[in-house]
């Protein structure tokens, strides 16, 4: 099973994106990506909100 983090940083390599382009696209810190990406944390609801949209990435809130 793809793993969060993998497939948020796939997607954001796609549109050619920093992870700081993504920061501020959704309103995040960068420290925020860079958890999501290399420690697999959880992004909070408004920001899966931001990422379905952005992506239209099923972010859901189960642990994987």
């Amino acid at each position: 099973m793809e793993q969060l983090r993998d497939k948020l940083r796939l997607l954001r390599e796609r549109k050619a994106w920093s992870q700081e382009d993504l920061a501020r696209e959704i309103g995040v810190s960068l420290s925020t990506v860079q958890r999501w990406e290399t420690k697999g944390s959880r992004p909070s609801r408004l920001a899966r909100r931001e990422l379905k949209r952005l992506f239209g990435l099923d972010v859901n809130p189960r642990r994987q």
